[in-house]
């Protein structure tokens, strides 16, 4: 099974103590779970800055990433620019080329409420529904969300 982890949520994916990525953790290490990826430059960058670098190289050397060339998917992110409504290009893009159903995010703690309701308690609530309406996927946000990981979403 695989998933793409947004690059927003490595710091919490490292932290032991983060009960809402524990489910993620647990599949990982356990339970063949693999994470997509592309070294695209944007990606690069996030790692970078998430702190994930030796992460990444370990989960490489355990043989649970799946990485997708970076210049496919800076093709189909430049194809999707202007046609979605996050500035996550790549991310969509990298769902759509790799068929990957799960995105997992970081639960935002003040997302902003309309009506009675908060609109997200997500990432961005227009990745959210760009992943949905064209990765066709589901995004994983608390660990509530743990049957995500429990079906086989790899191609």
């Amino acid at each position: 099974m695989c998933a793409i982890l947004d690059a927003n949520s490595f710091s919490k994916f490292r932290d032991q103590d983060n009960e809402d990525l524990e489910p993620v953790r647990n599949w990982v290490d356990n339970k063949n779970g693999k994470i997509i990826y592309s070294d695209t430059e944007k990606f690069k960058r996030e790692w970078l800055k998430g702190g994930m670098k030796e992460q990444m190289r370990s989960l490489d050397q355990a043989g649970k990433l799946r990485r997708i060339p970076a210049q496919e998917v800076k093709k189909k992110a430049e194809e999707l620019i202007g046609k979605i409504e996050s500035d996550d290009p790549h991310i969509i893009a990298l769902a759509m080329i790799a068929k990957v159903k799960v995105l997992i995010v970081q639960r935002l703690p003040d997302a902003p409420r309309t009506g009675k309701r908060r609109a997200s308690r997500g990432a961005d609530p227009k990745l959210q529904r760009d992943f949905k309406n064209l990765a066709g996927g589901n995004v994983y946000i608390t660990k509530s969300h743990s049957h995500l990981l429990t079906r086989d979403t790899c191609p």
